[in-house]
């Protein structure tokens, strides 16, 4: 038995930990003082534009298409619907590849995801002291895409593996497996700044043990996903390839998802560090898959930009440049950025009230899970300076002084309606007006971005959470710490919508890539908007689809010259669970440029149900103010009748003598699921012809 200790070896003890803790402090500062110099853009890298034919516009100009040709062996499918179904998905899920859900505790890997996404139930992260609950769908999902950060999959198969690589016994390693902040800190840190960095320790000389272990990890997921995709003629089930470039300077949020169309894959994935800018993982994804392999495509996903503090739709990213080089960037976007996601786990990006560069009404549906608004005070970090620097700022509107020349980021943090997709799409029009290349002329999707593996989980009452932090009830409703978004902030994420004529990877790669998709909150609603010379009663027609189809175009298209505009078919269907909420109303949201390029947005209630909502609703529209000189964009909200926020349902559900002490505090909170449509855009034909 140890002698007990005196109060004097006691206080000792404290301090030499208290030192130590310290001198850590330091050291990590002195880290990043070394590491993240003042980094300049280099401006005479040349910007290719995108070649191959699976870039040109012809290619993917949305419309009615209803054949599919198969760019892999497998069975037909049987069930195929030339007027296209709905097929819900996620296809940004994080298992314990990635070095963030590992150290946070999930040990759920991408065999195990993809098992839930097609409705069987997995184990959750585990609970000290509890035991294992499982999670299941109540619905399997129709198609999903693991989506792991690729910038440590290399490092995290390294400090997995005993024995594999010198660096499983390096202090990183150990870290990491310790877990927690610190251990999520360790990979991410080297790379949040503008210079991103491997870890020596466990990388090895010139990091070629990463790269080879990030090869192996790339092969086994490849293998795994083509074992989930179900290739007879039943077509239950859609696995997509994917992963996550998490470019994060200052934890601004430029990440995107890239999902490739079949198996036929470049043999290693694009990662921050190995490209650093956007152009340059562009041109890797043109050159190694649609010019390098015959069988590959791919779409580069832009996500969660209500955190891109400015950045994730910026036109002056590659300012400095040629005027060739931007265009070149912009054809490299408009081909590429095919979708963006609009809501997820971490907020919803459709847009944001008090803006002073758009006109236009408030709109209280940009309120409902938002992380961010303007006026609101937020802790920020900033490493891209010699001395990190750690603060808290209201958040106000990006402004010139915020962009930094030398390498084209706005910093504050500041916020910009192009943060939001609405302010994207009506800076596309901008961008169009002034000659350029709409480089945002994105459709939309929704995904979970879920670190436990449980891809499509977003129901509100019994939502377990998307983190490990987050599995019980008191974890959801703690407050974030610095860099994370999430607990009683966050939300359960969306779902990916896709009206494709069968459930195969290529019939819905097709209809992503042609913009005929849609967002939803979570809940399955089927919206369909379409515009072209429609009668007032084509609601009433049974045929009404096939003549929609006919007579003009859907979303994610352009309205053609030989159909009449300004005229519009809006429809929805609920969620068929019988807990979902009924319908409540259809709007339809214009954004245009005026004749002063004003920005300009007008939300129109076109129809609202009695009270106590509806199952389904239909109407057609005509823009009184439609102006054939000016150009314009438009798309459907569908909105539910208000439930239960899941942290009021959830606090509700418990006992009063148990419940979390942070549910006496909470207010009762509403929210309204809801689902978009891609936009339909309209170009003057004068502007058309000399683009």
């Amino acid at each position: 038995m140890s002698e007990p200790q005196t109060r004097q070896q006691v206080v000792r003890r404290r301090w030499a930990a208290s030192s130590l803790s310290v001198l850590a402090s330091l050291l990590m500062v002195f880290w990043w003082a070394t590491h993240t110099t003042r980094y300049e853009i280099d401006r005479t890298v040349t910007v290719t534009a995108p070649t191959s034919e699976k870039s040109a516009p012809e290619v993917y100009a949305p419309g009615y298409v209803p054949e599919v040709v198969y760019s892999e062996v497998r069975t037909p499918c049987r069930d195929r619907d030339p007027l296209k179904q709905a097929m819900f998905g996620d296809l940004h899920i994080h298992t314990a590849l990635s070095g963030d859900a590992y150290a946070d505790g999930t040990r759920v890997f991408p065999v195990d995801a993809l098992r839930f996404a097609r409705g069987e139930a997995i184990d959750l992260p585990a609970v000290a002291g509890q035991a294992p609950r499982q999670v299941q769908l109540t619905r399997p999902l129709d198609f999903a895409a693991v989506t792991d950060h690729s910038e440590a999959l290399g490092e995290g198969h390294i400090c997995r593996t005993p024995g594999a690589y010198p660096g499983y016994d390096s202090r990183a390693c150990k870290v990491f497996r310790r877990g927690k902040d610190p251990g999520v800190r360790v990979f991410g840190v080297p790379r949040a700044g503008t210079r991103p960095r491997r870890v020596a320790s466990v990388c090895g000389k010139d990091s070629a043990d990463c790269e080879a272990a990030a090869r192996i990890v790339w092969q086994n997921l490849i293998e795994t996903t083509e074992a989930a995709y179900d290739r007879s003629g039943d077509c239950a089930f859609t696995s997509f390839l994917g992963y996550e470039y998490t470019r994060s300077p200052s934890g601004m949020h430029m990440h995107r998802n890239t999902i490739f169309k079949n198996a036929s894959v470049p043999d290693y994935p694009g990662n921050y560090i190995d490209y650093p800018t956007l152009p340059s993982l562009l041109e890797k994804l043109e050159n190694e898959c649609r010019l390098g392999l015959e069988a590959c495509d791919v779409l580069s996903i832009p996500h969660n930009s209500n955190l891109s503090s400015g950045n994730g739709f910026n036109p002056r990213s590659l300012e400095g440049f040629s005027p060739e080089d931007q265009e070149a960037h912009r054809l490299q976007r408009q081909s590429y950025d095919r979708i963006m996601e609009l809501t997820q786990h971490k907020g919803t990006s459709e847009c944001v009230n008090g803006v002073t560069d758009i006109l236009g009404d408030q709109d209280e549906y940009c309120d409902i899970e938002a992380i961010r608004s303007l006026g609101r005070r937020v802790r920020a970090f900033d490493i891209t300076v010699w001395i990190p620097r750690l603060y808290r700022q209201t958040l106000r509107e990006c402004t010139d002084s915020d962009l930094d020349p030398r390498d084209n980021l706005y910093k504050g943090p500041c916020l910009s309606s192009r943060d939001f997709a609405r302010g994207a799409w009506l800076e596309g029009l901008l961008e169009a007006e002034h000659g350029h290349t709409n480089p945002f002329k994105m459709g939309v999707i929704g995904s979970t971005d879920t670190h436990t593996g449980t891809g499509g989980n977003t129901a509100e009452a019994d939502w377990p959470g998307h983190i490990a932090h987050e599995i019980t009830l008191a974890g959801r409703l703690g407050r974030p710490g610095l860099g994370r978004h999430n607990r009683i902030e966050g939300n359960p994420g969306g779902l990916a919508g896709v009206w494709a004529v069968e459930n195969s990877r290529d019939a819905i790669f097709q209809s992503l890539k042609r913009r005929e998709t849609f967002a939803t909150s979570g809940t399955r609603i089927e919206p369909r908007f379409f515009a072209g010379a429609f009668d007032d009663d084509l609601c009433g027609s049974d045929d009404w689809l096939a003549t929609a189809y006919e007579k003009g175009v859907p979303m994610g298209a352009e309205i053609a010259s030989h159909v009449l505009p300004g005229r519009f078919i809006l429809q929805a269907r609920r969620d068929s669970d019988p807990r979902a909420a009924s319908l409540e109303r259809l709007q339809i949201i214009k954004g245009w440029l005026d004749e002063q390029n004003q920005k300009r947005v007008l939300v129109t209630d076109v129809a609202v149900a009695r009270r106590g909502g509806t199952d389904e609703m239909c109407a057609v529209y005509e823009d009184p103010d439609f102006d054939p000189e000016r150009p314009a964009f438009y798309y459907l909200r569908a909105i539910e009748a208000p439930v239960r926020r899941w942290s009021s349902a959830q606090c509700i559900s418990v006992d009063p003598e148990n419940r979390p002490l942070v549910c006496q505090n909470l207010p009762e909170a509403l929210v309204n699921e809801m689902a978009w449509t891609s936009p339909i855009w309209f170009t003057p034909e004068s502007a058309a012809q000399t683009q």
